[in-house]
Order: C-alpha cells, then structure tokens, then sequence
C-alpha cells in the first residue's frame, strides 16, 4: 500500500512539472499593429516598428520585462510604466501593466492596461500585447468598456550558451 502510494505521488509530481524556461536576456523586438479599436496605438493596423530593446528578467517563474528607449517612454506615458510583470510557465509568458495613468471623458474616468502573451522557442519571443481601457462604466465610456488594441511582436536574444 506504501509503495503504490508512493508510485503515485511520484508520477502525479512528474506530471505535475511545468519547469520554467530561460526567458531572461535582452531581446531585440520588431512590432506590428494587428487592430486598433481604442485608438491607444495611434497609428494604423499594419503599422510596424523594429529595434525595440526590451530587458526580460527572470527569477523562477517570476518574470519581468523591461522596454526600453522611445517605446519604453511611449508605454510609460500611456500606461504608467515601462515594465510589464507576470510569470513564465514552461515556455509561455503572461505578463502585464496594470495602468496607473488616470483619463477622463465626461463623466468616464478610466486608465490604459497592457497584456502580453509570449513564447519562446530557443532564443527567439513572439506573441502579442494587448491594450485595453478599465473604466468606470459610466455611459460616456462608450466602446472604451469593449475596445483592444493589439500588436504583434517577435524578436530574439544573443545565443545563450549551455555549460
């Protein structure tokens, strides 16, 4: 009885692991915007950008990622910070900004969020952000309750070396 309980802890442990990947580095990253409902982007679907520094630091599954240079400054102005938190989990990312930048419409009143979803295959990140309003739900917040901005990214890191 022991040994087939001990059997069973042993492959529900090994089932059970989800190791973290290496996702630290400093990733070079090009951006495309897919939609922009929101108008938090600016700019039009089809729109890219490239060279964007992006510093990802990782301790366990506890992961952050800092942006850098001009879109790091653009981020910060929209959301409240330049630096998305989350977790890794295998090797996928969830990561996000909960903004801290207040707006207001009438009587809505609402900050900018950012979501990002990501997986790395080697030295290599794709995925998205997406951008969303949270508001008061107030009726002058009109499509700002439903709205998202989206873009797609992906970039690499310099090979990381195994020893």
């Amino acid at each position: 009885m022991r040994r087939a309980a001990f059997i069973l802890a042993v492959l529900a442990g090994a089932c059970g692991s989800d190791s973290a990947a290496n996702v630290a580095g400093t990733y070079t990253i090009a951006l495309t915007i897919q939609q922009n409902e929101c108008g938090i982007l600016g700019n039009d679907p089809g729109t890219s950008s490239s060279g964007v520094t992006v510093e990802v630091t990782q301790d366990g599954s506890n992961v952050t990622a800092k942006v850098q240079g001009l879109a790091g400054l653009a981020l910060g102005v929209a959301t409240g910070s330049a630096t998305f938190t989350g977790k890794v989990s295998g090797n996928s990312l969830d990561l996000s900004i909960s903004g801290t930048v207040s707006g207001s419409s009438g009587t809505c009143a609402f900050t900018r969020n950012a979501h990002l979803v990501g997986t790395v295959s080697g030295d290599v990140l794709t995925g998205s952000v997406t951008y969303t309003y949270a508001t008061n739900k107030t009726a002058d917040c009109g499509t700002r309750d439903s709205c998202q901005d989206i873009q797609v990214f992906n970039g690499t890191r310099p090979p990381t070396v195994s020893l």
